[in-house]
């Protein structure tokens, strides 16, 4: 939770330009101060950019907070408005918004506050002489400040809800707190491939799953925002917006399902109507042949292009290189372009193409986009494309009409069209395999777009059965699941951790790793 403190110099002020009523300038700050700090805690749910962390800067609609932060006087003059024509701002503006393009104001706090994190990042919170009781304070919380939390992300629970209010509203998924907690530790001592800003969020965000699931008798709740393209989403902090590691830690012991290659598989769901309509005699299979491999033999596929697009081939560098090239794949069937220069977006920052990003090395770059398997690939995906708004154009005409569709000149967009049609249909599949795998008797425990988790792992029958009634649904014979198996993070890592530390600074230890580092570069 977020508490500011305010220099009295601003109450005393502002008692004194409006003594009347008596407490009017103790309910107007209040009620202003409150809105700053949930503004302040929105702020914080998402990852802080480098210049949010070296200027202190929280990204504030100016605009809300004088609307929402109440009024004074019997002028009913806006408190903020007020407090900044007095040179009593509790905010300072850094970064001008624009409503044109959308951005937020980037703030700092003014001098005159002082603010109080309570689930911020303490570096020292596995010192030696925490206490495991010291330590389940820390990562949990107390109840006081866990029902607070509940309380203000969810008003709603201030009065006993129904279970049909709790159904219409809400999701809720099954939390083991111990396993977060022990994640949590992980992070802070073990994680060597997140960055502060990373690190930071993802342990707000474990605080706040674990605080509210404390309260809710083990169940977080994910207040539901349902998209016009198709796909529900989730406002806030939720199963889908927090990294796999913490979904993981949260859902522990169970078992993920991804639908294979989802972009791509429904797009050869329109394979055959584009043969017949062209009158080609060839399987599908043959014709977008490269596409064919890479749904059934992804790995033969990825080793080859590896090996003509990296030079340096080090085992040690295979893992890493292999995502690369899949989130290569992948951004190519989301229709990157194949460009290499950037440009200007509305909001004056540079945008690189998505592969630009992705394979940052112009050699490595190069040599992909020149492979044979990547450009057939390509191709077949272009096809695959303007197929689909050929038959938008001659069976959906009505999405053309759509302004969400459209670009902000108001033309028609096709990237949107294609994302538009493909999270409905992948919401559909989705439904499939919740109902095929209830009769079952297996319910989920979270979804997360082309993903389904239970707590039991589907025997091959079932999957099996799963998959022909999603084919069958779609008239799709390529929808398939890929099982994996989830482990929660244990105990282990709190006690190993301490211990670890405890060794580290032993005095005779440091001196002899100084001397062995000292070795090491001299003869190493």
């Amino acid at each position: 939770m977020i508490s500011i403190t305010v220099d009295p110099k601003v109450f005393d002020a502002l008692k004194q330009a409006f003594p009347k009523p008596e407490n009017s300038a103790d309910r107007a700050l209040t009620k202003y101060i409150r809105v700053l700090e949930g503004m302040l805690f929105q702020s914080l749910q998402f990852q802080a950019t480098p210049l949010q962390r070296k200027l202190n800067l929280f990204t504030i609609s100016l605009e809300k907070l004088a609307n929402n932060g109440g009024q004074i006087g019997p002028k009913r003059i806006r408190l903020h408005q007020w407090l900044r024509q007095n040179n009593l701002s509790l905010v300072e503006k850094v970064i001008e918004g624009s409503n044109r393009t959308g951005l937020v104001s980037q703030c700092k706090l003014s001098k005159l506050v002082t603010m109080v994190d309570t689930l911020a990042f303490e570096e020292d919170i596995l010192s030696i002489g925490t206490t495991d009781q010291e330590l389940e304070f820390y990562l949990q919380g107390d109840d006081f400040s866990n029902q607070a939390l509940l309380y203000y992300l969810y008003p709603e629970f201030k009065r006993k809800l129904s279970d049909g209010e709790i159904d219409e509203k809400f999701d809720t998924v099954p939390v083991d707190i111990d396993s977060v907690k022990n994640y949590s530790i992980w992070l802070t001592t073990e994680s060597k491939f997140l960055n502060r800003e990373q690190k930071d969020q993802a342990l707000r965000q474990a605080r706040v799953i674990s605080g509210v699931a404390s309260v809710m008798g083990g169940s977080y709740i994910q207040r539901k925002k349902p998209s016009d393209f198709g796909r529900l989403y989730y406002e806030g902090v939720s199963i889908q917006s927090v990294n796999r590691e913490l979904r993981r830690a949260v859902l522990g012991n169970s078992w993920e399902y991804d639908i294979r290659s989802s972009v791509v598989t429904w797009k050869m769901g329109y394979a055959n109507s584009f043969l017949e309509t062209h009158g080609i005699k060839k399987p599908a299979n043959e014709f977008f042949k490269t596409t064919t491999l890479y749904l059934e033999d992804k790995p033969d596929l990825m080793a080859t292009v590896r090996h003509y697009t990296f030079l340096e081939k080090t085992p040690d560098k295979k893992e890493f290189q292999l995502k690369l090239l899949k989130l290569a794949f992948t951004a190519i069937s989301f229709g990157a372009k194949q460009g290499t220069k950037g440009w200007l977006n509305d909001s004056g920052e540079w945008t690189n193409p998505a592969l630009v990003d992705i394979l940052r090395n112009s050699g490595d770059r190069d040599r992909f986009l020149a492979n044979f398997s990547v450009q057939a690939f390509i191709k077949e995906q272009v096809i695959l494309d303007a197929h689909i708004i050929e038959l938008v154009k001659d069976q959906r005409k009505d999405l053309f009409c759509n302004p969400i569709l459209q670009t902000a000149s108001g033309r028609i967009s096709k990237p949107k069209i294609l994302a538009y049609l493909y999270q409905h249909d992948e919401k559909e599949i989705m439904d499939v395999v919740s109902a095929v795998a209830g009769t079952f008797g297996f319910e989920p425990i979270a979804k997360v777009h082309d993903a389904i988790f239970f707590k039991r792992k589907l025997n091959l029958d079932i999957r099996t059965e799963i998959e022909f009634q999603m084919q069958e649904y779609s008239n799709n014979p390529y929808w398939r699941l890929t099982p994996k198996e989830l482990k929660r993070y244990e105990k282990k890592y709190t006690e190993e951790v301490k211990f670890k530390n405890k060794k580290e600074e032993d005095p005779e230890l440091l001196e002899f790793n100084r001397q062995v580092a000292e070795f090491m570069l001299n003869f190493g």
